[in-house]
C-alpha cells in the first residue's frame, strides 16, 4: 500500500486517490520497472527512526560507497592511496572529517576518472549552473529512483505528494520544442495534475494572464522559484488582485527570506514550506509542518556544515554545504562542495522526525532584471537556458543602471561556437524584447567577489532604483 495523506486530504479521494494506490504503481512499477514506490514507503517509515538508528544506517550506506567508488573510480581509488585513506577505516562521521573535499572544478576537469567502472543503467544530467558554472554528471537508474522518493515524501510534508493538484510556477522549455516531445511532456503532465506557468514570462499583462489561469485551475498546491513567486505577490498586492488560495505552497531555488514568506502568505493566504535542493541531489532538505528548519534527507545523503578550514561548524553558525550521495553509483560524489552556504542546526524538531535539521540555508541569491515594458526576468532563467551549452565554462549576466544587458562567457577550450552565440542571442531577445540593448562577450575570466564568490546574474541599480524597490517590498 502507498503512503496516503490523513483521510481530510482531498489527495485521498476522486483522481488523487486513484493516482496513488492504483495508476501511479501501474505506471511505476509496472511499466517503467522502478523501485521508487518502494524506496518511498521504506522513507515514509525511517523518518520515525530515532536519530541513532537513522545515524548507523547512514554510516553503513557510506562505507558501501566508499568502497564502491575506492573499487571502480579511478579518480578516488588514487587519490585516496596518495593520502593513505582507506574505506574499511570508515567506523564514524569523525572518520570521515579526515577525508578530502571534491570541487566543482575537479567534477568538470576530472569527469572521465570520477566515473564508475562497473556495468550500470546510466543517465545524464545537468546542473543549471547557478554557480555561474554549468556541470554534466552522471547517476545509475536505482538513485534516480531513491531521489524522487525523497521528494515525494518532503512535498508529502506539505501536503503536495504525488497525487495532488499541482500548479508550478516554474524555469519551463526554452527556445523552439519539437512537436513529439511537447505532446509527451503535457500528457505526462495531465497524467500527474500538474501544470506549468513559466516564470520567465513576467510582464504586468502575463502576470494577469497567469492569475486568470491559477485561478481557473484552482490546485492544491503550488510549487514556485522563490523570487518570482515573491514578484508575483508583490504584484498581486499592489493591484488589489486576489489568487486563488491552495491548501499549501512550496518554494525552492534560492533561499526564502522572512519577508518572502510574509508577503507569499499574506497573498495567497496559505502556509509556505522552504525546500532545498540542486539538480546534482534533487531534495537535500525541505520543512515539515512545524517550519522549524529544513529536514535532511539523511537516508540518501550525508550533509556536512564545514567552515573555510574545513571543520564542522557548531550549533547555529553558518558554513559551507558539503554533501555526499550515499547511493550514486555511476558518478560518485563523496564530500562535494556545491558552493551554497547554510546554518547548522543540530537540535531537533518537535515533529518527533528522527532526521537532522538546517536551521537556515543562506544559499545563492540570483537578481532578478527588468526590461522597460515592465517585464521581470527571474535570474533562474539565465542559468536555465546556459545548461545546455557544453562549450559554455563559466558565465555573467549583468544589467547596468540604464538597462543595458551585458552577458560574459568564458568557453570551455574549444571556445564558444558560432551557433551558440546566435542561439542564446535569440533566446534572450525573445525574453527581454528589442528595446534591451544586449551584448555578448566572450572573455577569459570572471572576477570574483571580495568575499570569494560568484554572482551569476547582477542588476546595478541607482539610489533612486535601490528606494523605489525597498518601497515596493
Amino acid at each position: 500500500m502507498i503512503p496516503v495523506p490523513s483521510p481530510t486530504d482531498p489527495a485521498v479521494s476522486g483522481y488523487g486517490w486513484l493516482y496513488r494506490q492504483w495508476l501511479y504503481p501501474a505506471f511505476d512499477r509496472g511499466l517503467k520497472r522502478r523501485r521508487t514506490i518502494d524506496h518511498w514507503q521504506r522513507a515514509e517509515a525511517s523518518q520515525w527512526w530515532p536519530r541513532e538508528a537513522l545515524q548507523a544506517q547512514q554510516i553503513a550506506s557510506l562505507r558501501t560507497i566508499l568502497r564502491h567508488a575506492w573499487l571502480t573510480c579511478e579518480y578516488y581509488r588514487d587519490s585516496w592511496k596518495e593520502l593513505g585513506l582507506s574505506p574499511d577505516r570508515v567506523r564514524s562521521l569523525d572518520d570521515f572529517h579526515a577525508w578530502p573535499l571534491l570541487q566543482r572544478s575537479v567534477v568538470r576537469c576530472q569527469a572521465d576518472r570520477l566515473r564508475s567502472a562497473a556495468p550500470l543503467q546510466r543517465m545524464r544530467k545537468s546542473t543549471g549552473g547557478s554557480s555561474g558554472q554549468p556541470l554534466q554528471f552522471e547517476l545509475d537508474a536505482e538513485s534516480n529512483e531513491r531521489r524522487m522518493a525523497m521528494t515525494h515524501r518532503g512535498y508529502g510534508w506539505a501536503g503536495g505528494g504525488p497525487g495532488s493538484k499541482q500548479l508550478y510556477l516554474w524555469g519551463d522549455a526554452i527556445g523552439p520544442v519539437p512537436l513529439w516531445k511537447r505532446l509527451k511532456t503535457n500528457l505526462h503532465r495531465r497524467f500527474d495534475r500538474q501544470r506549468f506557468l513559466s516564470c520567465f514570462e513576467f510582464a504586468p499583462h502575463e502576470m494577469k494572464l497567469h492569475l486568470r489561469r491559477f485561478n481557473r485551475y484552482r490546485p492544491e498546491v503550488l510549487i514556485a522559484y522563490t523570487t518570482p513567486l515573491y514578484e508575483f505577490s508583490r504584484y498581486l498586492h499592489r493591484h488589489a488582485m486576489v489568487p486563488w488560495s491552495p491548501r499549501s505552497i512550496l518554494v525552492g531555488a534560492e533561499k526564502l527570506y522572512p519577508f518572502q514568506r510574509e508577503r507569499i502568505e499574506q497573498v495567497f493566504r496559505s502556509p509556505v514550506f522552504e525546500t532545498y535542493g540542486s539538480r546534482e541531489f534533487m531534495l537535500i532538505g525541505a520543512e515539515c509542518e512545524r517550519h522549524a528548519g529544513l529536514h535532511l534527507s539523511m537516508e540518501n545523503l550525508l550533509v556536512e556544515i564545514l567552515d573555510d578550514d574545513g571543520r564542522p561548524t557548531p550549533d547555529g553558525s553558518e558554513g559551507n554545504v558539503v554533501i555526499t550521495d550515499l547511493f550514486n553509483r555511476a558518478m560518485p560524489f563523496i564530500r562535494y562542495v556545491n558552493g551554497d552556504r547554510a546554518v547548522a542546526g543540530l537540535h531537533a524538531c518537535d515533529c518527533g522526525r528522527g532526521l537532522p535539521l538546517l536551521r537556515q540555508v543562506v544559499g545563492r541569491r540570483l537578481d532578478s532584471l527588468y526590461t522597460p515594458s515592465g517585464r521581470i526576468i527571474p535570474g533562474e532563467f539565465f542559468p536555465h537556458l546556459v545548461k545546455d551549452y557544453p562549450d559554455i565554462s563559466r558565465f555573467q549576466v549583468v544589467q547596468d543602471a540604464a538597462g543595458a544587458i551585458t552577458v560574459k562567457l568564458v568557453p570551455e577550450s574549444c571556445g564558444v561556437s558560432p551557433e551558440t552565440h546566435q542561439r542564446l542571442q535569440a533566446a534572450i531577445c525573445s525574453q527581454i524584447g528589442d528595446a534591451v540593448p544586449l551584448t555578448i562577450e566572450v572573455v577569459s575570466n570572471i572576477p570574483l567577489t571580495q568575499a570569494g564568490k560568484h554572482r551569476v546574474v547582477v542588476r546595478e541599480t541607482s539610489a533612486n532604483d535601490e528606494a523605489h524597490l525597498q518601497a515596493c517590498q
